[in-house]
Protein backbone atom coordinates (compact mmCIF):
# COMPACT_ATOMS: atom_id res chain seq x y z
CA UNK A 1 0.00 0.00 0.00
CA UNK A 2 1.31 3.73 -0.97
CA UNK A 3 1.55 5.89 1.61
CA UNK A 4 0.24 8.86 1.10
CA UNK A 5 1.64 12.05 -0.68
CA UNK A 6 2.67 14.85 1.95
CA UNK A 7 1.38 18.09 1.08
CA UNK A 8 2.68 21.86 1.18
CA UNK A 9 1.08 24.79 1.06
CA UNK A 10 1.42 26.47 -2.77
CA UNK A 11 -0.34 29.27 -4.92
CA UNK A 12 -3.27 28.00 -6.76
CA UNK A 13 -1.06 28.80 -10.15
CA UNK A 14 1.59 27.14 -8.24
CA UNK A 15 -0.40 24.02 -7.82
CA UNK A 16 -1.30 23.70 -11.41
CA UNK A 17 1.98 24.06 -12.65
CA UNK A 18 3.27 20.98 -10.18
CA UNK A 19 0.16 19.06 -11.37
CA UNK A 20 1.43 19.17 -15.09
CA UNK A 21 4.86 18.59 -13.91
CA UNK A 22 3.35 14.87 -11.48
CA UNK A 23 4.81 11.75 -12.52
CA UNK A 24 2.26 9.68 -10.69
CA UNK A 25 -1.43 9.62 -10.52
CA UNK A 26 -0.92 9.70 -6.42
CA UNK A 27 1.05 13.01 -6.49
CA UNK A 28 -1.33 14.75 -8.83
CA UNK A 29 -4.37 13.60 -7.15
CA UNK A 30 -2.73 14.69 -3.96
CA UNK A 31 -2.25 18.31 -5.97
CA UNK A 32 -5.52 18.10 -7.40
CA UNK A 33 -7.57 17.46 -4.27
CA UNK A 34 -5.20 20.75 -2.44
CA UNK A 35 -6.00 22.80 -5.38
CA UNK A 36 -9.90 22.33 -4.93
CA UNK A 37 -9.74 23.06 -1.19
CA UNK A 38 -7.90 26.16 -1.59
CA UNK A 39 -10.03 27.52 -4.28
CA UNK A 40 -13.49 26.81 -3.09
CA UNK A 41 -13.76 24.09 -5.82
CA UNK A 42 -14.11 21.19 -2.67
CA UNK A 43 -17.13 23.88 -1.35
CA UNK A 44 -19.07 23.76 -4.91
CA UNK A 45 -18.54 19.81 -4.82
CA UNK A 46 -20.13 19.69 -1.34
CA UNK A 47 -22.71 21.53 -2.35
CA UNK A 48 -25.43 20.23 -4.08
CA UNK A 49 -27.24 23.17 -5.49
CA UNK A 50 -25.93 24.05 -9.09
CA UNK A 51 -27.60 25.67 -12.12
CA UNK A 52 -25.44 22.75 -14.41
CA UNK A 53 -27.64 19.93 -13.21
CA UNK A 54 -30.63 18.89 -11.71
CA UNK A 55 -29.91 18.31 -8.50
CA UNK A 56 -33.17 18.44 -7.05
CA UNK A 57 -34.62 15.22 -9.29
CA UNK A 58 -30.78 13.63 -8.41
CA UNK A 59 -31.63 14.28 -4.16
CA UNK A 60 -34.81 13.20 -4.47
CA UNK A 61 -33.79 9.77 -6.09
CA UNK A 62 -30.87 8.83 -3.70
CA UNK A 63 -33.32 9.52 -0.78
CA UNK A 64 -35.70 6.78 -1.46
CA UNK A 65 -33.01 4.59 -3.01
CA UNK A 66 -30.93 5.24 0.43
CA UNK A 67 -34.28 4.56 2.30
CA UNK A 68 -35.48 1.70 0.91
CA UNK A 69 -31.97 0.38 1.37
CA UNK A 70 -31.74 0.90 5.14
CA UNK A 71 -34.96 -0.43 5.69
CA UNK A 72 -33.96 -3.47 3.27
CA UNK A 73 -36.93 -3.30 1.17
CA UNK A 74 -36.01 -5.36 -1.87
CA UNK A 75 -38.93 -4.73 -3.96
CA UNK A 76 -39.64 -1.58 -3.66
CA UNK A 77 -35.84 -0.74 -4.78
CA UNK A 78 -36.83 -3.08 -7.81
CA UNK A 79 -39.75 -0.76 -8.44
CA UNK A 80 -37.95 2.42 -7.89
CA UNK A 81 -34.83 0.93 -10.57
CA UNK A 82 -37.65 -0.04 -12.74
CA UNK A 83 -39.00 3.13 -13.48
CA UNK A 84 -35.20 4.32 -14.98
CA UNK A 85 -31.46 3.24 -14.61
CA UNK A 86 -29.45 6.73 -16.38
CA UNK A 87 -26.15 7.31 -16.71
CA UNK A 88 -27.19 11.09 -17.54
CA UNK A 89 -30.25 11.53 -15.48
CA UNK A 90 -30.53 15.24 -14.72
CA UNK A 91 -27.24 16.39 -16.75
CA UNK A 92 -25.62 14.37 -13.68
CA UNK A 93 -22.91 12.72 -16.56
CA UNK A 94 -22.26 16.03 -18.63
CA UNK A 95 -18.24 16.10 -19.27
CA UNK A 96 -19.21 20.12 -17.66
CA UNK A 97 -19.80 18.53 -14.18
CA UNK A 98 -15.97 17.19 -13.98
CA UNK A 99 -14.44 20.34 -14.78
CA UNK A 100 -15.69 22.88 -11.95
CA UNK A 101 -12.86 21.30 -9.86
CA UNK A 102 -9.37 19.82 -10.75
CA UNK A 103 -10.77 16.63 -9.05
CA UNK A 104 -14.01 14.86 -9.51
CA UNK A 105 -17.16 16.44 -9.24
CA UNK A 106 -20.58 17.19 -7.05
CA UNK A 107 -20.35 14.36 -4.03
CA UNK A 108 -24.61 14.11 -4.49
CA UNK A 109 -23.71 12.42 -7.99
CA UNK A 110 -20.47 10.34 -6.89
CA UNK A 111 -23.41 9.10 -4.21
CA UNK A 112 -25.99 8.49 -6.40
CA UNK A 113 -24.32 6.38 -8.53
CA UNK A 114 -22.79 4.22 -5.85
CA UNK A 115 -26.33 3.91 -4.42
CA UNK A 116 -27.70 2.62 -7.66
CA UNK A 117 -25.01 0.25 -7.78
CA UNK A 118 -25.37 -1.26 -4.58
CA UNK A 119 -29.29 -1.44 -5.13
CA UNK A 120 -28.32 -3.24 -8.22
CA UNK A 121 -26.57 -5.61 -6.25
CA UNK A 122 -29.29 -6.04 -3.01
CA UNK A 123 -31.76 -7.13 -5.53
CA UNK A 124 -29.48 -9.40 -7.04
CA UNK A 125 -28.72 -10.87 -3.67
CA UNK A 126 -32.63 -11.40 -2.04
CA UNK A 127 -33.99 -14.38 -1.78
CA UNK A 128 -35.26 -16.07 -4.77
CA UNK A 129 -38.77 -16.36 -2.49
CA UNK A 130 -38.74 -12.43 -2.60
CA UNK A 131 -37.56 -12.02 -5.92
CA UNK A 132 -37.48 -15.00 -8.14
CA UNK A 133 -34.71 -15.87 -10.32
CA UNK A 134 -36.47 -15.63 -13.27
CA UNK A 135 -37.59 -11.95 -12.44
CA UNK A 136 -34.00 -10.76 -11.65
CA UNK A 137 -32.75 -12.05 -15.05
CA UNK A 138 -35.56 -10.38 -16.76
CA UNK A 139 -34.86 -6.87 -15.16
CA UNK A 140 -30.85 -7.13 -15.20
CA UNK A 141 -31.54 -8.25 -18.96
CA UNK A 142 -33.54 -4.81 -19.38
CA UNK A 143 -31.64 -3.03 -16.95
CA UNK A 144 -28.96 -3.49 -19.05
CA UNK A 145 -30.17 -2.98 -22.76
CA UNK A 146 -31.41 0.72 -21.34
CA UNK A 147 -28.37 1.61 -19.42
CA UNK A 148 -25.76 0.74 -22.22
CA UNK A 149 -22.14 0.43 -21.29
CA UNK A 150 -18.86 2.16 -21.92
CA UNK A 151 -16.40 1.48 -24.95
CA UNK A 152 -12.81 2.84 -25.41
CA UNK A 153 -11.89 3.84 -29.09
CA UNK A 154 -8.16 4.01 -30.02
CA UNK A 155 -7.55 6.04 -33.31
CA UNK A 156 -4.33 5.96 -35.49
CA UNK A 157 -1.51 8.24 -35.04
CA UNK A 158 1.56 5.35 -35.69
CA UNK A 159 4.38 6.84 -34.14
CA UNK A 160 2.30 8.32 -31.72
CA UNK A 161 1.40 5.00 -30.60
CA UNK A 162 2.85 5.57 -27.45
CA UNK A 163 0.53 8.39 -26.18
CA UNK A 164 -2.38 5.38 -26.26
CA UNK A 165 -0.25 3.15 -24.07
CA UNK A 166 -0.24 5.76 -21.24
CA UNK A 167 -3.86 6.03 -21.54
CA UNK A 168 -4.53 2.33 -21.85
CA UNK A 169 -2.39 1.39 -18.69
CA UNK A 170 -3.47 4.00 -16.41
CA UNK A 171 -7.76 2.33 -17.42
CA UNK A 172 -5.67 -0.87 -16.16
CA UNK A 173 -4.41 0.10 -13.05
CA UNK A 174 -7.95 1.42 -11.84
CA UNK A 175 -9.32 -1.19 -12.81
CA UNK A 176 -11.40 1.14 -15.51
CA UNK A 177 -10.54 -0.92 -18.73
CA UNK A 178 -13.67 -1.31 -20.86
CA UNK A 179 -14.88 -4.99 -21.82
CA UNK A 180 -15.79 -3.20 -25.42
CA UNK A 181 -12.01 -1.92 -27.25
CA UNK A 182 -11.91 -1.14 -30.71
CA UNK A 183 -8.42 0.64 -32.77
CA UNK A 184 -7.99 1.68 -35.77
CA UNK A 185 -4.09 1.71 -37.30
CA UNK A 186 -1.95 2.51 -34.22
CA UNK A 187 -5.11 1.55 -31.81
CA UNK A 188 -5.42 -1.83 -33.57
CA UNK A 189 -1.60 -2.81 -31.92
CA UNK A 190 -3.27 -1.69 -28.80
CA UNK A 191 -6.15 -3.47 -29.37
CA UNK A 192 -4.72 -6.58 -30.24
CA UNK A 193 -2.49 -7.14 -26.88
CA UNK A 194 -5.07 -6.02 -24.57
CA UNK A 195 -7.55 -9.03 -26.57
CA UNK A 196 -4.08 -11.93 -26.23
CA UNK A 197 -2.79 -10.56 -22.77
CA UNK A 198 -4.05 -11.59 -19.29
CA UNK A 199 -4.96 -8.85 -16.65
CA UNK A 200 -2.12 -10.01 -14.41
CA UNK A 201 0.03 -9.35 -17.47
CA UNK A 202 -1.14 -6.04 -18.07
CA UNK A 203 -1.32 -4.76 -14.42
CA UNK A 204 2.43 -5.50 -14.32
CA UNK A 205 3.03 -2.14 -16.08
CA UNK A 206 3.28 -4.02 -19.77
CA UNK A 207 2.14 -1.13 -21.75
CA UNK A 208 4.45 1.48 -19.97
CA UNK A 209 8.02 -0.91 -21.06
CA UNK A 210 6.54 -1.96 -24.49
CA UNK A 211 8.71 -0.74 -27.26
CA UNK A 212 8.63 -1.34 -30.75
CA UNK A 213 11.87 -1.79 -31.33
CA UNK A 214 12.08 -3.25 -34.76
CA UNK A 215 9.87 -0.17 -36.51
CA UNK A 216 12.43 1.79 -34.72
CA UNK A 217 15.13 0.28 -35.98
CA UNK A 218 14.22 -0.29 -39.44
CA UNK A 219 13.39 3.38 -39.98
CA UNK A 220 9.99 3.44 -40.53
CA UNK A 221 10.51 7.22 -42.09
CA UNK A 222 11.88 5.17 -45.35
CA UNK A 223 8.66 3.79 -45.48
CA UNK A 224 7.11 7.14 -46.18
CA UNK A 225 9.46 8.14 -48.35
CA UNK A 226 9.16 5.05 -50.84
CA UNK A 227 13.10 3.83 -50.18
CA UNK A 228 12.18 0.67 -49.46
CA UNK A 229 10.54 -2.38 -51.98
CA UNK A 230 7.42 -4.28 -51.51
CA UNK A 231 9.21 -7.20 -50.34
CA UNK A 232 11.39 -5.43 -48.04
CA UNK A 233 8.25 -3.51 -46.24
CA UNK A 234 6.54 -7.26 -46.29
CA UNK A 235 9.18 -8.36 -44.09
CA UNK A 236 9.64 -5.17 -41.45
CA UNK A 237 5.96 -5.31 -41.13
CA UNK A 238 6.12 -9.47 -40.45
CA UNK A 239 9.52 -9.13 -37.51
CA UNK A 240 7.03 -6.51 -36.13
CA UNK A 241 4.07 -8.42 -35.82
CA UNK A 242 5.81 -10.75 -34.34
CA UNK A 243 6.15 -8.47 -31.58
CA UNK A 244 2.58 -8.03 -30.52
CA UNK A 245 0.90 -11.00 -31.82
CA UNK A 246 0.89 -14.41 -32.10
CA UNK A 247 0.28 -15.87 -35.86
CA UNK A 248 -2.17 -18.45 -35.29
CA UNK A 249 -5.09 -16.47 -32.89
CA UNK A 250 -8.43 -15.62 -33.63
CA UNK A 251 -10.57 -13.17 -32.58
CA UNK A 252 -13.13 -15.83 -30.93
CA UNK A 253 -10.20 -17.36 -29.44
CA UNK A 254 -8.90 -14.33 -28.08
CA UNK A 255 -12.21 -13.27 -26.84
CA UNK A 256 -12.40 -16.91 -24.87
CA UNK A 257 -9.01 -15.78 -23.90
CA UNK A 258 -9.73 -12.32 -21.73
CA UNK A 259 -13.69 -11.95 -22.12
CA UNK A 260 -12.61 -8.85 -24.13
CA UNK A 261 -14.37 -7.85 -26.86
CA UNK A 262 -11.60 -6.22 -29.14
CA UNK A 263 -12.54 -4.59 -32.66
CA UNK A 264 -9.97 -3.82 -35.02
CA UNK A 265 -11.35 -1.27 -38.03
CA UNK A 266 -10.06 -1.87 -41.82
CA UNK A 267 -10.58 -0.17 -44.80
CA UNK A 268 -11.40 -1.21 -48.38
CA UNK A 269 -8.81 -0.47 -50.47
CA UNK A 270 -11.66 -0.01 -53.22
CA UNK A 271 -13.27 3.56 -53.70
CA UNK A 272 -16.77 2.47 -53.49
CA UNK A 273 -16.44 -0.83 -51.06
CA UNK A 274 -17.38 -0.07 -46.68
CA UNK A 275 -15.35 -0.54 -44.28
CA UNK A 276 -15.20 -3.37 -41.52
CA UNK A 277 -15.09 -4.03 -38.03
CA UNK A 278 -13.91 -7.54 -37.38
CA UNK A 279 -14.14 -9.26 -34.05
CA UNK A 280 -15.35 -12.09 -32.18
CA UNK A 281 -18.93 -11.35 -33.25
CA UNK A 282 -19.01 -10.29 -36.81
CA UNK A 283 -15.64 -12.60 -38.18
CA UNK A 284 -14.99 -15.55 -34.89
CA UNK A 285 -12.66 -17.09 -37.22
CA UNK A 286 -10.33 -14.37 -38.86
CA UNK A 287 -6.76 -14.54 -37.54
CA UNK A 288 -6.12 -11.08 -35.40
CA UNK A 289 -2.79 -10.41 -37.12
CA UNK A 290 -4.07 -10.48 -40.17
CA UNK A 291 -6.63 -7.70 -39.13
CA UNK A 292 -3.93 -5.86 -37.54
CA UNK A 293 -1.83 -6.04 -40.55
CA UNK A 294 -4.78 -4.81 -42.93
CA UNK A 295 -5.61 -2.26 -40.14
CA UNK A 296 -2.19 -0.91 -40.22
CA UNK A 297 -1.65 -0.45 -44.20
CA UNK A 298 -1.02 2.78 -44.62
CA UNK A 299 -2.47 3.90 -48.04
CA UNK A 300 0.12 5.00 -50.87
CA UNK A 301 3.14 3.77 -48.06
CA UNK A 302 2.42 -0.17 -47.08
CA UNK A 303 0.49 -2.33 -49.97
CA UNK A 304 -3.04 -3.19 -49.20
CA UNK A 305 -3.60 -6.51 -47.07
CA UNK A 306 -5.70 -9.69 -47.46
CA UNK A 307 -7.46 -11.47 -44.39
CA UNK A 308 -6.68 -15.03 -43.77
CA UNK A 309 -8.63 -17.10 -41.24
CA UNK A 310 -9.05 -20.53 -39.65
CA UNK A 311 -10.98 -23.26 -41.63
CA UNK A 312 -13.64 -25.91 -39.82
CA UNK A 313 -10.20 -28.26 -40.66
CA UNK A 314 -8.11 -25.85 -38.81
CA UNK A 315 -6.14 -24.93 -41.80
CA UNK A 316 -5.06 -21.35 -42.56
CA UNK A 317 -7.47 -20.12 -45.45
CA UNK A 318 -8.26 -16.82 -47.18
CA UNK A 319 -11.14 -14.12 -46.34
CA UNK A 320 -12.82 -12.42 -48.99
CA UNK A 321 -10.42 -13.69 -50.90
CA UNK A 322 -10.94 -11.17 -53.78
CA UNK A 323 -10.84 -8.44 -51.37
CA UNK A 324 -8.03 -6.06 -50.28
CA UNK A 325 -8.12 -3.92 -46.71
CA UNK A 326 -5.84 -0.82 -46.25
CA UNK A 327 -5.64 1.56 -42.99
CA UNK A 328 -8.50 1.59 -40.45
CA UNK A 329 -8.34 5.43 -39.43
CA UNK A 330 -9.07 6.00 -43.15
CA UNK A 331 -13.06 5.55 -43.16
CA UNK A 332 -13.21 3.84 -39.55
CA UNK A 333 -11.28 5.13 -36.78
CA UNK A 334 -14.26 6.03 -34.25
CA UNK A 335 -16.76 3.08 -35.54
CA UNK A 336 -19.37 4.56 -32.95
CA UNK A 337 -22.45 3.53 -34.50
CA UNK A 338 -21.11 0.51 -35.44
CA UNK A 339 -20.30 -0.62 -31.77
CA UNK A 340 -23.46 0.96 -30.61
CA UNK A 341 -25.55 -1.66 -32.68
CA UNK A 342 -23.18 -4.86 -31.50
CA UNK A 343 -22.94 -4.14 -27.74
CA UNK A 344 -25.12 -1.70 -26.98
CA UNK A 345 -22.65 0.59 -25.95
CA UNK A 346 -23.79 4.33 -25.57
CA UNK A 347 -21.13 5.72 -23.40
CA UNK A 348 -17.86 6.13 -25.26
CA UNK A 349 -13.92 7.30 -24.52
CA UNK A 350 -11.32 8.29 -27.02
CA UNK A 351 -8.08 8.39 -27.11
CA UNK A 352 -7.15 10.93 -29.84
CA UNK A 353 -3.67 10.84 -31.34
CA UNK A 354 -4.52 11.42 -35.04
CA UNK A 355 -2.20 13.40 -36.43
CA UNK A 356 -4.32 15.12 -39.19
CA UNK A 357 -6.78 15.47 -36.55
CA UNK A 358 -5.79 16.25 -33.23
CA UNK A 359 -4.63 19.95 -34.05
CA UNK A 360 -7.78 20.99 -35.51
CA UNK A 361 -10.35 19.46 -32.48
CA UNK A 362 -11.23 20.38 -29.45
CA UNK A 363 -13.08 18.99 -26.09
CA UNK A 364 -16.26 21.12 -26.92
CA UNK A 365 -17.75 18.97 -24.25
CA UNK A 366 -16.72 19.61 -21.60
CA UNK A 367 -17.21 23.49 -21.76
CA UNK A 368 -20.29 25.68 -21.93
CA UNK A 369 -20.01 27.26 -25.22
CA UNK A 370 -18.37 25.52 -28.13
CA UNK A 371 -16.09 29.36 -28.30
CA UNK A 372 -15.21 31.34 -32.05
CA UNK A 373 -12.20 29.36 -32.50
CA UNK A 374 -14.36 25.97 -32.64
CA UNK A 375 -16.74 26.91 -35.04
CA UNK A 376 -13.88 28.25 -37.18
CA UNK A 377 -12.43 24.97 -37.31
CA UNK A 378 -14.84 23.05 -38.07
CA UNK A 379 -15.91 25.72 -41.17
CA UNK A 380 -11.82 25.87 -42.30
CA UNK A 381 -12.67 21.81 -42.34
CA UNK A 382 -15.76 21.67 -44.08
CA UNK A 383 -14.05 24.25 -47.13
CA UNK A 384 -10.66 21.94 -46.84
CA UNK A 385 -12.84 18.72 -47.59
CA UNK A 386 -15.22 20.84 -50.13
CA UNK A 387 -12.30 21.73 -52.13
CA UNK A 388 -10.82 18.01 -52.23
CA UNK A 389 -13.93 16.97 -53.13
CA UNK A 390 -14.25 19.05 -55.73
CA UNK A 391 -10.54 18.41 -57.05
CA UNK A 392 -10.96 14.27 -57.14
CA UNK A 393 -13.69 15.17 -59.61
CA UNK A 394 -11.88 16.71 -61.36
CA UNK A 395 -8.60 14.44 -61.51
CA UNK A 396 -10.89 11.71 -62.41
CA UNK A 397 -10.64 13.02 -65.77
CA UNK A 398 -6.87 13.09 -66.10
CA UNK A 399 -5.78 10.44 -67.44
CA UNK A 400 -4.35 7.72 -64.83
CA UNK A 401 -2.18 9.74 -63.19
CA UNK A 402 -4.76 11.88 -62.30
CA UNK A 403 -6.71 8.85 -61.59
CA UNK A 404 -3.63 7.82 -59.10
CA UNK A 405 -3.83 10.61 -57.02
CA UNK A 406 -7.60 10.95 -57.34
CA UNK A 407 -7.48 7.68 -55.41
CA UNK A 408 -5.08 9.37 -52.94
CA UNK A 409 -7.62 12.44 -52.10
CA UNK A 410 -10.02 9.99 -52.04
CA UNK A 411 -8.67 8.54 -48.87
CA UNK A 412 -8.34 11.97 -47.08
CA UNK A 413 -11.72 12.89 -47.95
CA UNK A 414 -13.17 9.53 -46.51
CA UNK A 415 -11.14 10.40 -43.38
CA UNK A 416 -11.95 14.14 -42.72
CA UNK A 417 -15.87 12.99 -43.11
CA UNK A 418 -15.72 11.08 -39.76
CA UNK A 419 -16.41 11.75 -35.94
CA UNK A 420 -13.45 12.07 -33.95
CA UNK A 421 -15.29 12.82 -30.68
CA UNK A 422 -16.67 10.73 -28.26
CA UNK A 423 -18.27 11.55 -24.91
CA UNK A 424 -15.20 11.48 -22.73
CA UNK A 425 -11.89 12.41 -24.67
CA UNK A 426 -8.31 11.90 -24.13
CA UNK A 427 -6.15 13.88 -26.83
CA UNK A 428 -2.59 14.11 -27.26
CA UNK A 429 -1.87 17.79 -26.46
CA UNK A 430 -0.30 20.47 -29.34
CA UNK A 431 2.75 20.59 -26.84
CA UNK A 432 3.38 16.87 -26.68
CA UNK A 433 3.04 16.23 -30.33
CA UNK A 434 6.11 16.12 -32.68
CA UNK A 435 5.28 15.46 -36.68
CA UNK A 436 8.53 13.10 -36.50
CA UNK A 437 7.45 11.20 -34.27
CA UNK A 438 4.55 10.06 -36.15
CA UNK A 439 7.42 8.43 -38.38
CA UNK A 440 8.76 6.28 -34.81
CA UNK A 441 11.87 8.88 -34.82
CA UNK A 442 12.27 9.57 -31.17
CA UNK A 443 15.17 11.51 -29.46
CA UNK A 444 16.53 10.39 -25.85
CA UNK A 445 13.59 10.17 -23.47
CA UNK A 446 10.75 10.89 -25.84
CA UNK A 447 8.77 8.03 -25.94
CA UNK A 448 8.89 7.84 -22.07
CA UNK A 449 7.15 11.41 -22.32
CA UNK A 450 4.49 10.39 -24.87
CA UNK A 451 3.55 7.77 -22.40
CA UNK A 452 3.33 9.98 -19.69
CA UNK A 453 1.88 12.65 -21.75
CA UNK A 454 -1.27 9.65 -22.28
CA UNK A 455 -0.99 9.38 -18.37
CA UNK A 456 -1.19 12.83 -17.42
CA UNK A 457 -3.99 13.62 -19.92
CA UNK A 458 -6.28 10.05 -18.36
CA UNK A 459 -5.45 11.49 -14.73
CA UNK A 460 -8.13 14.38 -14.80
CA UNK A 461 -10.91 11.60 -16.87
CA UNK A 462 -10.41 8.99 -13.90
CA UNK A 463 -13.24 10.56 -11.53
CA UNK A 464 -15.73 10.67 -14.46
CA UNK A 465 -14.84 7.23 -16.51
CA UNK A 466 -15.17 5.46 -12.66
CA UNK A 467 -18.84 7.19 -12.46
CA UNK A 468 -20.01 6.29 -15.93
CA UNK A 469 -18.42 2.31 -15.33
CA UNK A 470 -18.78 1.30 -12.15
CA UNK A 471 -23.51 0.95 -12.79
CA UNK A 472 -22.32 -0.92 -16.09
CA UNK A 473 -19.80 -3.11 -14.74
CA UNK A 474 -22.09 -4.11 -12.16
CA UNK A 475 -25.13 -5.07 -14.27
CA UNK A 476 -22.56 -6.94 -16.26
CA UNK A 477 -21.20 -8.95 -13.82
CA UNK A 478 -24.68 -9.39 -12.06
CA UNK A 479 -25.78 -10.69 -15.36
CA UNK A 480 -23.03 -13.61 -15.74
CA UNK A 481 -23.77 -14.55 -12.02
CA UNK A 482 -27.14 -14.87 -12.95
CA UNK A 483 -26.98 -16.84 -16.41
CA UNK A 484 -23.95 -18.91 -14.60
CA UNK A 485 -27.00 -19.82 -12.19
CA UNK A 486 -29.39 -20.38 -14.69
CA UNK A 487 -26.82 -23.18 -16.63
CA UNK A 488 -26.52 -24.52 -13.33
CA UNK A 489 -23.71 -27.78 -13.35
CA UNK A 490 -23.90 -27.90 -17.08
CA UNK A 491 -20.76 -27.72 -18.97
CA UNK A 492 -21.26 -24.76 -21.52
CA UNK A 493 -18.45 -23.34 -24.20
CA UNK A 494 -18.07 -19.56 -23.66
CA UNK A 495 -21.45 -17.22 -24.79
CA UNK A 496 -21.29 -13.99 -25.74
CA UNK A 497 -23.64 -11.62 -23.31
CA UNK A 498 -23.65 -8.91 -25.95
CA UNK A 499 -25.33 -11.09 -28.95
Amino acid sequence: MQSPVKTTSYSLDKLVKKMKKATTYQEWEALAKQHDAQSGAEGWKNQEKCDLYDYKEISARLNTLRGYLDKGLARELLYALNEGVHGNMGGMGSPIMYTQAKFGTKKLINNYVLAIAESMQFIADSPNSIISHTEKLDFFRRASHCYGRSSLLLSGGVGLIYFHQGVVQELINHDLLPNVISGASAGAIISAQLGTMTNDELKKGYFLNKRYTELYQSRFLKLFLGQLSDAEIYEIKERFLDEIIPRDITFQEAFELTGRYINISISPSEKHQNSRLMNAITSPNVYIRSAVSASFSVPGVIPAERLYAKGFDGKTRPYLENRRWVDGSVAGDLPIKRLSRLYGVNHFIVSQINPFVVPFIDDIKSKKRKGFRKTLSVAGLNVVNEGLVVAEKMLTKGGDMGNIVAAKLAYLIRMIEQSYLGDINIILNSKDFKWRNVFFEFRKDEIEKLVLAGMRSTWPKIPMIKNAEIISKTLDRILEELNAATLKEEKQSVHHIYS
